[in-house]
């Protein structure tokens, strides 16, 4: 998908994270930290405390709903920078990642959703990967990562505020 600038409104708070080289990300990925061995690869990385978008998390023999189930504790927020993927030592950069704000993410089914709403990250079950920028509804708080901000009647897209593990206001 291409850099997508997804922020709709209110206060947005950024911090700055690292990228390994060879990882691309795109403006508006959803972005997780490497805090555990083994949440990359189909298991089989270390810990690095990079950052990444969340197709990169991917567990040993997890089920989509696995890797989602990872992403809570692990989520930082929205990439308002891009860096592209060169396989060399020199690319390892600082990007911005906004942690709380107002943003538009398509979804994945498409749904009816209402202000309080959760928002989860959202994927494909056959290949247990998830999406760089797209969400679903969801009523499971432990894949939960936001709520909706708005109603829409069978949206393919919706505003959402974001929560990330390292926001203040807490984890939903």
């Amino acid at each position: 998908m291409a850099n997508v600038q997804r922020y709709v409104e209110g206060v947005i708070r950024r911090i700055s994270v690292t990228v390994p080289s060879a990882v691309t990300v795109e403006i508006g990925d959803l972005m997780f930290i490497n805090d555990t061995d083994d949440l990359r690869y189909d298991g089989s990385s270390t810990a690095d405390n990079y950052a990444y978008p969340l197709e990169y998390l991917r567990a040993s023999g997890a089920s989509l709903e696995l890797n989602k189930r990872e992403v809570k504790s692990r989520f930082i927020g929205v990439a308002t920078d891009c860096k592209n993927g060169i396989d060399n030592d020199s690319n390892e950069r600082k990007i911005s990642i906004a942690i709380s704000g107002k943003f538009n993410f398509d979804l994945k089914p498409a749904k009816t959703v209402y202000p309080g709403n959760r928002v989860a990250p959202s994927g494909t079950s056959s290949a247990s990967n998830m999406f760089n920028q797209k969400v679903m509804k969801t009523t499971d708080g432990s894949i939960t990562i936001g709520t909706f901000a708005e109603h829409k009647v069978h949206a393919l897209n919706a505003e959402l505020e974001i929560r990330s593990f390292l926001d203040s206001r807490g984890i939903l």
